[in-house]
């Protein structure tokens, strides 16, 4: 009984003729006593189309959704390939919205496999014989079941959609993003798209560029943030003070998906609170707009100081004295050079060596974006705490040579 079509639903209704074809062998096999049933790749077929189903964003997350055009298209334009060459990497600063935008786009398809991996399990095989319901003691391989959608008469090909935390093993990442090639891009029997939890977890990637497409997904532009801002009814733009406190949370910290959205809801918590009297909601509403900026312009400051500072070392840390400190002073004086913060650096620091020295989490000052293949910083935030960094630093300097200076005369 367990594994019986589900409940139907907007997702699995158009499966239903496919799943209703391919049924019954299972259930004959299963009702003999047939062990090895889950062989038959019309079985592993039925199940797997019976786990076809992209976990759905909430529906508050539903009705304050941005459009984002442009990184839409890049993942429709994937899945509609009809002979996948690559597979798609996915990745950016935590809280850009990397899984929603994935999600959202692939709602609409009914054949969609998505596995998360996490340390406590960490292959594609064993998450899906446990998304499938195989048992250990079963033998199952991965491209029997998707071989099986070939057979399947009106079932496009699949798209498999990987997860991975940032707490999983870079000797994983690369070993799964190998398993993903292997199934997507050189048997061709899925659309693979990789999701990357952590913003440098492309350096733990095989090297192989001609089968992997970067999509780097990072803040908001200014356009979506004021988008994202009206569909929660804060900051007016019809009020001088709310537009220019508008202005300062773009110019100072920027739009980070996540953060905006739990801070507008405290803001429109705080407005409700505050009474119905306008001006009273308007103030309540700025206040925890100006607290959220503060903190984090503090955060980050915290962050470009442990990293500029207190270079963290251990047996993985390749950064070793007396360059590393230099280079990335060099590099954080290179990035604050550019209006926006994004600059090429080729001196003496790999992309990796940086992947290195920002791993703890209070270290995550400056990335680099795998796409572009630039060094950036994490936020606006993070570019006006380096700069004042940097100039307290030139002061102290400053400060010592003048002392010097005067002891000697």
């Amino acid at each position: 009984e367990s594994l019986q079509p589900e409940n139907t639903t907007a997702d699995s209704t158009q499966m239903i003729p496919v799943v209703e074809a391919i049924a019954s062998p299972l259930m004959s096999a299963v009702g003999r006593g047939v062990t090895n049933a889950w062989n038959d790749p019309s079985n592993l077929a039925y199940l797997l189309l019976q786990s076809c189903k992209i976990g759905r964003i909430s529906q508050d997350d539903e009705e304050i959704y941005v459009e984002r055009s442009g990184l839409e298209q890049r993942i429709d334009d994937h899945v509609r390939e009809e002979s996948p060459s690559s597979y798609l990497v996915v990745v950016g600063p935590r809280g850009g919205g990397k899984t929603t935008a994935v999600k959202k786009m692939l709602m609409g398809r009914g054949k969609v496999v998505h596995l998360k991996l996490t340390a406590e399990i960490q292959t594609i095989h064993a998450r899906l014989r446990g998304k499938l319901g195989i048992p250990s003691d079963e033998p199952f391989e991965l491209e029997d079941a998707f071989k099986a959608f070939e057979g399947l008469h009106g079932v496009d090909k699949p798209v498999l959609v990987v997860e991975i935390d940032s707490n999983v093993s870079s000797k994983t990442v690369k070993e799964q993003s190998q398993e993903l090639k292997i199934l997507c891009t050189d048997a061709k029997l899925a659309h693979g798209i990789l999701i990357l939890s952590d913003a440098n977890a492309t350096f733990k990637l095989n090297t192989d560029e001609d089968r992997q497409e970067i999509l780097w997904i990072t803040d908001l532009d200014e356009n979506e943030m004021n988008a994202l801002l009206d569909k929660f009814g804060i900051l007016p733009k019809d009020d001088p003070d709310s537009a220019a406190l508008r202005r300062r949370l773009w110019n100072e910290v920027g739009a980070n998906a996540q953060g905006l959205v739990k801070m507008a809801k405290k803001a429109r918590k705080a407005a409700g609170e505050a009474g119905a009297r306008a001006a009273a909601g308007s103030a309540a509403e700025r206040g925890v707009v100006e607290r959220y900026i503060e903190e984090k312009q503090q955060d980050a400051f915290t962050n470009v100081s442990n990293l500029l500072t207190t270079i963290p070392r251990d047996k993985d840390t390749r950064l070793r004295l007396p360059n590393e400190r230099w280079n990335l002073l060099s590099l954080t004086a290179a990035l604050n050079r550019t209006p926006s913060g994004v600059a090429p650096y080729d001196k003496g620091l790999s992309p990796a060596n940086l992947s290195d020295a920002v791993k703890p989490t209070g270290y995550r000052a400056i990335t680099h974006n795998g796409e572009a293949k630039l060094f950036q910083f994490y936020s606006k935030a993070h570019q006006h705490a380096a700069r004042r960094w940097l100039r307290r630093r030139r002061f102290r300097h400053v400060s010592f040579l003048t002392l010097l200076l005067v002891l000697c005369l």
